[in-house]
């Protein structure tokens, strides 16, 4: 899986990161020059790109009174089969830099991570997309599921 990312905010505008973390939060991640998002936190959040622009978005969701997927991953396998279908998820781009899963970071090589974006009764959710993890994922993380790059 990958519980946590490391990601690039510049353009995402200070108003829009103030809405997902703290003041003290925003000034570590300036001196960084990284943010941080992890799924257990308070209000997990996930920056995606769409239509050429990005934006942080409710990373999947927690709550048992909205009906949407109670997960923070989408398998690319049940999207294959149509799982998600009913859903009418648009797919989009996480601009992840780094992964972090069971106290391991480790780099996206690549553009970022294949995600997915839900609109349902006014809640948007973005949901990161997983697959089978490789030999070197699970050696690295001891996780089966991997986050997918896009390339």
């Amino acid at each position: 899986m990958c519980g946590g990312i490391g990601f690039r905010f510049r353009n995402i505008p200070k108003n829009r990161m103030k809405e997902f973390f703290s003041d003290a939060e925003i000034e570590r991640f300036e001196r960084k020059g990284e943010a941080q998002s992890y799924f257990w936190s308070k209000r997990p959040v996930l920056p995606v790109e769409n239509k050429g622009k990005t934006d942080l978005v409710d990373w999947g969701n927690r709550e048992k009174d909205i009906k949407l997927p109670k997960t923070g991953w989408a398998k690319a396998e049940s999207i294959d089969e149509g799982k998600w279908g009913y859903l009418k998820p648009e797919f989009v781009n996480i601009p992840a830099e780094k992964g972090y899963e069971k106290g391991v970071w480790f780099d996206i090589k690549g553009k970022g991570i294949k995600g997915l974006i839900i609109e349902k009764d006014k809640q948007k959710r973005a949901y990161m997309v997983t697959k089978q993890a490789d030999q070197a994922y699970l050696k690295l993380t001891h996780h089966n599921r991997e986050p997918i790059i896009n390339k």
